[in-house]
């Protein structure tokens, strides 16, 4: 009290003798009364100032300053230090000799804030104790507000701190502010006490942050009601005051914007709303990661700190990878030591605008976006749950996570779309993301539609992203090589893997340019490393159905020509398809067909073909095909011309590839063979069935060339003419080479069977029937060996030449069946034309020189001539008998005849005419012998019987001009060794003879015996009762030795003897050695009589 009224007196005092608004120091005395009832009021705190000024301002308010002012602990350390003190008193407890402020005004004042985990410390000394804590800032002030309550501040209405600095240090992070310049004013009207300040905030960055705060509350209640204003302040710094502010701890930018919230009667807080003007910077959680620029943006939202969550009522962002608004609720799910550690939430973005890291030529829009997300600010990991976005008329989700490592941004994201059309995806496929098949697609992709697209993104730092992407497409309209029609109507799979691409095709059609479409379902395009440099490797894995015709033409599109090139058209056959290969070639332009690398297998259904082997029809239900850059081939069963054959062709392809290809396999053989290929043989000369290996060369600028062999194994093979004739059972060997233009000409022709060699060559005529068959060697069993030429007769047998060679009548087949089976067929005879260098009849006899005609008309039958044995002409006709050939020859030299049959060299001139017949034992021909007007001269066995029966006359006749014989006639057998003479005589004017035996042909032996008519124009009286050529008188004689040296003997008692009785005198016939003897007769036989002379 005295106190009051010291200071009370001092003031008017000072007032009245100094006049209003004189500044007055105030004596010692004063200022020491002042000190220690201030310190009355600080509970034990000491109190230094250094001057005390007194000012009575208008309206008699005066008013108290202290300067240097110390606040300190009892033990000496300072608790606070104001560089300036005002002190304004109210009046009216003055005058009541009271002592209240009514308004304070303090200045250069240091405050030092300093937050924990167990709450927050206020102390206005740098290092000095702390003057309040609280749990949290609003309870901080609530102490303050209680101060308002004591009496001595019971005018207080006004608390002004100016030039105030704040040291602000969160010691759960290790960081501190400093926010300078700062002024807070505390006024109080009734019970209502508000509190504003401002600061400048320094960060240490070049601009300074503004921070403006105000607060109000009735004094002595709980709740209370607060503001924040501030500008330029760096996210970072906002994010980590309070948890629902931690997520903008992801962006380097300045922030300004407002705070408001309340405190309710428990002290809780209640909901926050912010509103925040986000300037030019970057989202970049860690430093570790790349910048991500953003020109700006703007928040609104509110913070329930009961649900800790936050309602976004607009976020709105201009950045460098795009720009949208959004709006949504996030639950603030972990908070450690106040700073948010987990937000979960769901967005909804509205005209969202993305271009990242400008991937795309033009930002990409996307007017309705959902996402449930997770932010994990440290270490930073943004999560995405599920994201919609509604792009045009796709839903594409979206899900994964964003997080920051020493390597930068790491980043794993999934996607999904129902739908999307090829403008979409072209849109959406960013630049220099899997860059080749992204322009691949834009350069070939015409038309498509992906549903159920699966994508997938990651990567990490500057490393190339890693992606996957696959989707099913339909409606493609493709352009898979540059040089092939595209693929239209496709459908399948596309899908990226890293560095793979994979497309591959469940339907499709590529329509060639002949021969109609190609179903591609199955076909896959590959590119294994789009990495690769310099021509990417692309596989094109092929599997195909069409038609054959469409087919080729497709492989004679550039650059493969594979047709033209094998100068074939791609029409080379009919049929259907189907086809799975592999193709690989670098994708870059300019690429030359040897770097196209392709092989391929198949099947060819139904196939025929009339260009394959030109004039021939191949026909095959099943072949396999399979090639590759250097071949193609085609393998199978089928038919040519109707003819069962296995098959084998093969083209080699490529640059300087053979242009010949091949066919090569079985095909059967047959008449039908025959007919069909046009060999022109006759008909029926084959049946049966066999095989043989046959092999046809083709070449595009000539004609087909057949090459065949054959064991002849089940073929009967039959020629008519010769009656040559080979069994199913029997083998043999064929070989055929043969050119198949029109007409075909076989040029090697050649058989080797049983009975048969045959080499020669064979043309024919365009209706394929036989031209000529020229044998050069023809060889049939043991009976010819000759050159044979067959000239065709249309469809009846062909005419057979026979130009030199040997034919051996001794082992000929000919009877009276040989070739007629041609005749009953209708066809007519075959002609033969024989020019044979010989003919062998018999061992001993042959006809050189021989020159024929002759017939097959119901058996070998014709006309001949030739020199037999080489030394005299003769002529002839054959016919046929049973057993072989009849036939007659005739000459006009019997004598020549008889000498060059080595018979009897002694004859001369006459006519010889003769029949033989085939006997009914192989290789001897029952014989007739006419002869007339020959002679015999110097015969020994003549003389030698005239000698014997003394017949002068007729041995000088012998010896002159040789002895005339009118008629000869003789029935003999003749064989290979022997000619046995069963009936025989020779009548003239001056001797009859009769005659029987056999002559040896091979050493000129004779056994001959007979009877001698000397004077026969006279004894031939008799002869009725006689043989012809013996007379009613005769002499049997016997002949032996050989013709040039007889020995010959004369029965003279047998001239005694009249004709009728001479067969008493006759011997027995002479015998062949080793011949049967005959039968014995029923009388015996007169002894010969006389000897040799």
């Amino acid at each position: 009290m005295v106190w009051s009224v010291s200071v009370t007196a001092f003031l008017l005092a000072a007032a009245i003798y100094l006049g209003i608004g004189t500044r007055l120091e105030a004596p010692e005395w004063l200022r020491l009364q002042v000190e220690n009832r201030i310190e009355q009021e600080l509970n034990g705190l000491e109190i230094e100032f250094g001057e005390i000024e007194v000012v009575v301002n208008r309206g008699w308010r005066p008013r108290v300053g202290l300067r240097d002012v110390s606040l300190m602990h009892p033990d000496g350390t300072t608790l606070a230090h104001l560089a300036d003190a005002e002190i304004s008193l109210a009046m009216r407890p003055l005058l009541r000799a009271q002592v209240q402020p009514k308004s304070v005004t303090l200045s250069g004042l240091y405050a030092n804030l300093v937050r924990e985990s167990e709450g927050i410390a206020l102390s206005f000394a740098e290092g000095g104790s702390p003057l309040r804590q609280a749990a949290n800032l609003p309870q901080l002030i609530e102490e303050w507000d209680q101060q308002f309550e004591l009496p001595v501040l019971a005018a207080l209405v006004e608390v002004t701190t100016e030039n105030l600095t704040l040291r602000y240090e969160d010691r759960r992070l290790g960081r501190v502010w400093t926010m300078d310049g700062g002024h807070i004013k505390l006024r109080r009207k009734g019970n209502l006490l508000s509190a504003s300040a401002g600061f400048s905030l320094l960060s240490g960055r070049q601009d300074v942050g503004n921070v403006e705060a105000s607060y109000s509350s009735d004094i002595g209640q709980a709740s209370a009601e607060f503001g924040f204003l501030f500008s330029d302040i760096a996210s970072e710094d906002i994010a980590v005051q309070a948890p629902a502010l931690g997520w903008l701890g992801v962006l380097r930018a300045p922030i300004s914007g407002s705070l408001r919230g309340a405190i309710d009667e428990t002290g809780s807080l209640l909901p926050l709303s912010a509103s925040l003007q986000i300037g030019e910077g970057a989202i970049q959680p860690a430093s570790e990661a790349p910048p991500v620029p953003i020109q700006g943006a703007s928040s609104y939202f509110t913070y329930f700190p009961k649900a800790q969550s936050l309602q976004f009522d607009a976020l709105s962002l201009q950045s460098g990878w795009g720009s949208g608004t959004i709006e949504g609720r996030a639950d603030l799910a972990g908070i450690e030591d106040g700073q948010l550690t987990d937000l979960v939430g769901q967005l909804r973005f509205t005209d969202l605008s993305l271009n990242p890291g400008n991937l795309y030529e033009a930002p990409q829009i996307f007017p309705g976006v959902t996402a449930d997300f997770r932010l994990r600010p440290t270490p930073f990991r943004f999560q995405l749950g599920e994201m919609l976005i509604q792009h045009e008329e796709s839903n594409i989700l979206l899900s994964g996570e964003i997080t920051t490592g020493p390597e930068g941004w790491k980043y794993a994201l999934d996607a999904q779309a129902d739908r999307v059309d090829l403008a979409q995806v072209n849109a959406l496929w960013p630049q220099g993301a899997s860059e080749k098949p992204r322009n691949w697609v834009r350069e070939n992709v015409f038309a498509a539609r992906a549903e159920n697209v699966n994508f997938a993104l990651r990567g990490s730092g500057n490393a190339r992203p890693f992606i996957s992407l696959d989707a099913d497409f339909a409606g493609a309209d493709v352009r898979f090589q540059k040089h092939l029609p595209n693929l239209r109507g496709g459908a399948g799979q596309f899908s990226i893997y890293g560095n793979r691409l994979v497309i591959s095709a469940t339907d499709g059609v590529v329509t060639a340019d002949e021969g109609g479409s190609v179903a591609v379902a199955g076909t896959s395009f590959i590119i294994p490393d789009m990495s690769a440099k310099d021509g990417t490797p692309g596989i094109v894995r092929v599997v195909a159905q069409g038609t054959v015709t469409s087919a080729l033409s497709l492989l004679d599109r550039p650059p493969l020509k594979i047709m033209e090139k094998a100068k074939l058209p791609v029409d080379l056959a009919g049929g259907k398809l189907q086809l799975r290969g592999t193709l690989a070639l670098p994708l870059r332009a300019g690429i030359d067909p040897s770097e196209i690398i392709y092989h391929y297998q198949g099947e060819v259904l139904r196939v025929r073909s009339d260009v394959l082997v030109p004039g021939h029809v191949v026909q095959a239900d099943h072949l396999d095909l399979v090639g590759n850059e250097s071949f193609v081939e085609l393998a199978g069963k089928g038919q040519l011309s109707g003819i069962p054959i296995t098959a084998t062709w093969r083209q080699q392809v490529g640059k300087g590839a053979n242009p010949e290809s091949a066919v090569h396999g079985i095909v059967e053989l047959s008449e039908d063979t025959v007919e069909a290929l046009r060999l022109g043989l006759p008909r029926r000369s084959v049946g049966g069935s066999g095989s043989a290996e046959y092999r046809v060369s083709l070449h595009p600028e000539k004609p087909p060339r057949l090459s065949l062999q054959s064991n002849l194994e089940g073929l009967i093979l039959r020629v008519s003419p010769i009656s040559w004739y080979k069994s199913a059972a029997s083998n043999g060997e064929l070989k055929l080479e043969a050119t198949l233009a029109t007409p075909v000409l076989v040029d090697q022709f050649s058989v080797v069977a049983p009975g048969l060699t045959v080499r020669g060559q064979i043309s024919t005529r365009e209706n394929g029937r036989l031209g000529q068959a020229r044998f050069s060697h023809v060889s049939v069993g043991n009976w010819l060996r000759a050159p044979v030429t067959l000239i065709g007769r249309g469809g009846a047998d062909p005419e057979v030449r026979v130009s030199g060679g040997v034919l051996d009548l001794r082992h000929a087949p000919f009877d009276s069946e040989s070739g007629s089976s041609s005749s009953r067929g209708g066809s007519g005879s075959a002609p033969i034309i024989l020019a044979l260098d010989r003919l062998q009849v018999t061992d001993s006899i042959a006809l050189t020189q021989f020159r024929g005609r002759f017939s097959t008309l119901k058996g070998f039958n014709g006309k001949y001539s030739g020199s037999l044995n080489g030394i005299t002409p003769l002529n002839g006709v054959v016919v046929p008998k049973p057993g072989g050939a009849a036939t007659r020859i005739q000459s006009e030299d019997a004598g020549g005849v008889f000498r060059a049959a080595g018979i009897l060299r002694h004859g001369r001139g006459g006519s010889f005419d003769m029949t033989l017949l085939p006997s009914a034992k192989a290789g001897e021909y029952d014989g007739q012998i006419k002869i007339r007007n020959t002679r015999i001269k110097d015969a020994p066995s003549m003389a030698a019987l005239l000698n014997a029966i003394s017949v002068v006359g007729l041995l000088t006749e012998l010896g002159g001009q040789g002895i005339f014989f009118s008629q000869v006639e003789a029935k003999f057998k003749l064989g290979s060794t022997h000619l046995i003479v069963h009936e025989s005589s020779a009548v003239g004017p001056a001797i009859g003879l009769s005659m029987d035996g056999n002559y040896d042909l091979r050493n000129g032996a004779l056994d001959m015996r007979g009877v001698v008519s000397p004077i026969y124009l006279v004894n031939a009286i008799g002869r009725v009762m006689t043989r012809k050529g013996e007379g009613l008188f005769g002499f049997s004689y016997r002949l032996r030795g050989t013709a040039d040296n007889p020995k010959v003997g004369v029965n003279p008692l047998s001239g005694l003897a009249p004709g009728v009785f001479r067969e008493l005198f006759r011997g027995r016939a002479p015998r062949v050695p080793g011949e049967a003897p005959p039968e014995p007769r029923s009388k015996p036989v007169a002894p010969q009589v006389g000897g040799e002379r």
